[in-house]
């Protein structure tokens, strides 16, 4: 059996408030939207959404970085997500992502453009965690 619960939720009636508002991410740039913390997690669903500038150039990556300890993460991206380019249109993409039973995933955006902005950056993460039944079953006779 599982259940979810959103990153950052107050009551499980609330939303979830977003892990990184961004007004604008310049051309060539890379931010950090923040960590997760894996543990006793099954899956952690990721959102981004953006507006790209007009006659745009080049997509968005949203790039998944794990790290056993949340301080040294791995080179290479654990998973990821590209926004693809509509030139002046709001796009959002969401991804369901399965994560180790230890560390941290850090979650990094970056435009693939060397001319054009992306503005209204708006990243938010749910998390499935994992939930052991553990009810002793009747003995049979």
């Amino acid at each position: 059996m599982r259940f979810i619960l959103a990153v950052k939720m107050k009551s499980k009636y609330e939303s979830s408030a977003p892990l990184l508002l961004c007004p604008l991410l310049a051309v060539s740039t890379s931010i950090d939207a923040g960590m997760i913390n894996c543990r006793n997690l099954d899956k952690i669903a990721v959102s981004c959404a953006g507006t790209f500038a007009a006659e745009s150039d080049a997509d968005l990556t949203v790039s998944l970085y794990y790290s056993p300890d949340g301080k040294t993460f791995d080179t290479e991206t654990f998973d990821s997500l590209t926004l693809t380019d509509v030139a002046s249109t709001v796009v959002q993409k969401s991804k369901l992502v399965s994560v180790p039973d230890t560390g941290w995933i850090k979650i990094v955006l970056t435009n693939g453009s060397s001319q054009k902005t992306i503005s209204a950056l708006k990243v938010w993460a749910s998390v499935v965690y994992k939930f052991v039944d553990d009810r002793q079953t009747e003995a049979s006779t």
